[in-house]
């Protein structure tokens, strides 16, 4: 596989630019895939497998790379990065490599969890010093569908010490991976005491959703929704036979489970639950026979939402998710808001330029400019996996891997930063201490 391939596969994902506010009922194609907010990493997947394919890369480089993941004495990768201020925030590096900062980006300690050889299959940070991972055996991350007992692990300062909660059974499909929000397992905390964890099958229509709950931080979890894959929708459950994207929760009682129903069915998944997952009900939402990924919130009143049935749709609220209204979407990745007026997202410049630029927006996304650089590339990634901003100044970006000849040789995933909104970006070397 040559480079224009990969990065023909790292860019495949990238749609036609959805700037019209209003949406075409009859316009969307079915497809199962990924979360959108993250077309781009779970691209590398991909494009790992077909290396692995095409040309003699032995899994074993990459995992000492960092691309695929795996654990390591000397971490050299910040991946799965959620910086809660300029100087507190964590991330994961594959295997048991959680890593904690209190000195900013620059500097980390990892705090692995005692977890053996069991691999992590949910990654939630409930806040800058409390973190909540579920563990599964080994044979999890191989995507081998089956019944798996989950092992909670719990800290609430910082790494430091962690503990363990009553184990739970689950019928599991998926690994976890750095940089990767899961679709299909997706562990989602509110605050250090309530989060939920949605575990669906594969993405096709008619797969069972499962949906555990836990209000003591992750020591016992309890099932609060069942779905079958077959059959008529129970009165207050999901509805059977749609293919789901993930959930979010806003707070400790409200959330959604979002998705994909079809065009035969002419519905758009978007339920809503007031009782922390015991109930659902469908919510009405202005795209009809859409693709919808999970909201993301800034505040409690304000989110946003990624949708899709043909183009591109970025859905904003200022009443807690009551109403959604339509904005545009620059191509790329799905925006990310650190507050109702501020948004970012990564996607090709209006030259086509191949390199990734950064789009901003500071009136909610009614419309978006490029950062004054326009392409990364030269000072700034080229490929680009996640973006973490703080305020409308500050933000990082993971970059993925960049490929070249002679393979095996890939340049690991970079860190990069920005001080001045994405106008020029620093290369940031980290280091790393081990626990005691």
């Amino acid at each position: 596989m040559e480079d224009d391939d990969i990065r023909q596969l790292l860019h495949s994902t990238y749609g036609t630019n959805g700037r019209e506010s209003s949406v075409n009922p009859g316009a969307f194609e079915q497809q199962a895939k990924r979360p959108h907010r993250s077309r781009l990493a779970t691209s590398l997947m991909a494009v790992v497998a077909a290396l692995v394919v095409a040309v003699p890369v032995g899994v074993g480089a990459l995992l000492r790379s960092g691309v695929i993941g795996g654990s390591s004495g000397s971490t050299t990768l910040v991946e799965d990065l959620h910086m809660f201020g300029a100087n507190d925030g964590w991330a994961w590096a594959g295997g048991n490599e959680i890593m904690h900062t209190t000195s900013g980006v620059q500097h980390w300690t990892i705090v692995p969890p005692p977890i053996g050889s069991q691999a992590i299959v949910g990654v939630a940070w409930a806040d800058a010093d409390s973190a909540r991972i579920l563990a599964a055996p080994a044979a999890a991350a191989n995507y081998v569908e089956q019944s798996y007992t989950l092992t909670p692990w719990m800290t609430d300062n910082a790494g430091a010490t962690w503990t363990q909660g009553q184990p739970f059974r689950v019928l599991l499909e998926t690994g976890a991976i750095p940089g990767n929000a899961s679709v299909y397992a997706d562990l989602d905390f509110v605050d250090p005491l309530h989060g939920w964890f949605f575990d669906a099958q594969m993405p096709a229509v008619g797969a069972p959703i499962f949906i555990y709950r836990t209000v003591d931080g992750g020591v016992h979890w309890s099932q609060v929704e069942m779905t079958p894959a077959s059959g008529k929708t129970a009165p207050g459950a999901l509805p059977v036979g749609c293919s789901p994207y993930g959930m979010t929760f806003v707070s400790t009682t409200t959330g959604w489970v979002t998705g994909s129903c079809g065009q035969t069915t002419q519905a758009t998944l978007f339920d809503v639950t007031h009782d922390g997952g015991a109930t659902w009900a469908p919510q009405t939402f202005p795209c009809i026979n859409c693709a919808l990924y999970p909201p993301q919130f800034s505040s409690a009143a304000d989110g946003q939402l990624f949708g899709e049935n043909g183009v591109g749709v970025v859905f904003v609220t200022s009443d807690g998710g009551v109403t959604w209204t339509a904005r545009s979407d620059p191509t790329g990745e799905t925006p990310v808001f650190i507050d109702a007026r501020h948004g970012f997202t990564l996607g090709p410049p209006e030259n086509d330029n191949p390199s990734a630029v950064l789009w901003t927006t500071t009136d909610g996304g009614v419309t978006w400019s490029q950062a004054t650089s326009r392409a990364m590339n030269g000072d700034g990634p080229a490929e680009t996996a996640q973006l973490d901003f703080i305020t409308a100044t500050t933000g990082w970006v993971e970059s993925l891997p960049v490929y070249s000849q002679p393979v095996p040789n890939p340049i690991p995933p970079q860190l990069w930063q920005t001080t001045d909104a994405g106008s020029t970006w620093t290369l940031i070397t980290p280091t790393f201490t081990t626990s005691k």
